[in-house]
């Protein structure tokens, strides 16, 4: 009878600490509820993530969403964003396909200082309204997307994602860790395609989401002071020291080092995930405090080199709750081949901008 009654009492002494944990986090009504409802009861580390991420009372902690959610919230159409051969040999059941990496789809030619480059200027509206209509997306849908690591690292999964709510889509979301984590939780995959009969997608335009050149002009020069500028790259290219990452693709494609004058913060968009092996997002608290010295209330632009590590970081900014995060998409590849335009170097770097070098 002891044991009996020791138990009990454990039992209690447990739900009781549940409560009070629930408590203390201040969650909105219901949030506990829906910790268990989204799958969350099963799901061990998943349920400290959750639980801290509302801790963040004006952040919208949905827009990240785990396999545990996807398997309780089957009404959810799933958007796979990889190539046609990646999806054919294996993917989350019932997602469907675009037809290609996503991000190519949706970014067509640009031409800059004379050279052409793919996949690196957002297609005309009606192209983008094609893509969707084909794949049977609809605005009244929640969109759940995913890729993989070969997208998420350099940001390539989040420009659909950032696309979305350009045309005006308001229910997209992410999967965190991409289709790594889905097959780490273990959860099924399928290779039979899936698709939904083709839809009218029609855009909603937001276009306050891209900055134009002479907005981040007026910030350069210091004509606009109530607007945030946000450097996404890395440290090297910040200061001035490298055009681009070492070892970039397009490492010779721009004729200048530097950065935009008047810059808020520089936050590299790799410092937002926990680590590179499994590529999920921090904490939101610890994702907002890299952003700490920024007003989540006014207008913020980010920018990067040729716009995926902005569109990731774009993500984040709506994650954690800035009300008007946008992105300046020509970013350093259109703005450091322009001498026109002002930049800006640490001193050991300030010296003579080398003429226009496109390799061999």
């Amino acid at each position: 009878m002891k044991i009996h009654v020791t138990i009990l009492t454990a039992i209690v002494v447990i739900m009781v600490a549940g409560i009070t944990i629930y408590s203390q986090l201040d969650l909105p009504a219901g949030a506990a509820a829906k910790a268990v409802s989204g799958g969350y009861g099963a799901g061990g580390q998943e349920d400290r993530r959750l639980l801290i991420n509302w801790e963040i009372k004006d952040a919208n902690p949905h827009l990240l969403v785990t396999p545990f959610e996807i398997d309780h919230n089957r009404e959810w159409v799933i958007v796979d964003l990889r190539d046609r051969v990646s999806y054919e040999n294996g993917h989350i059941p019932g997602a469907i396909h675009l037809g290609d990496r996503a991000h190519k789809l949706l970014r067509g030619d640009a031409v800059i200082a004379g050279r052409t480059f793919p996949h690196l200027a957002l297609r005309p509206m009606a192209e983008l309204e094609a893509v969707f209509s084909l794949a049977g997306i609809t605005h009244d849908q929640t969109l759940v997307l995913y890729s993989d690591a070969e997208d998420i690292l350099p940001g390539y999964s989040f420009v659909p994602f950032l696309v979305l709510e350009y045309l005006g889509h308001r229910d997209v979301r992410m999967l965190d860790g991409g289709f790594e984590s889905w097959l780490t939780h273990r959860r099924p995959v399928e290779t039979k395609t899936n698709k939904l009969p083709p839809s009218e997608f029609k855009a909603r335009l937001n276009p306050r989401i891209l900055a134009t050149e002479n907005e981040v002009l007026a910030i350069a020069k210091g004509r606009i002071k109530d607007v945030q500028l946000v450097d996404s790259r890395v440290p090297v290219e910040f200061t001035g020291e490298h055009k681009a990452p070492p070892g970039h693709f397009l490492y010779d494609a721009v004729a200048r080092t530097g950065r935009i004058p008047n810059v808020a913060l520089n936050v590299p968009h790799y410092q937002q995930f926990v680590d590179m092996e499994s590529l999920k997002l921090k904490l939101i608290p610890d994702l907002a405090m890299l952003y700490g010295g920024l007003d989540k209330k006014k207008r913020t632009i980010m920018y990067c080199y040729i716009a995926n590590r902005i569109s990731f970081s774009y993500f984040v900014a709506r994650l954690i709750g800035f009300d008007a995060p946008a992105i300046y998409h020509d970013s350093w590849i259109v703005w450091g081949n322009n001498p026109d335009l002002p930049v800006e170097r640490d001193p050991e770097f300030d010296k003579p901008a080398a003429a226009p070098g496109y390799g061999a």
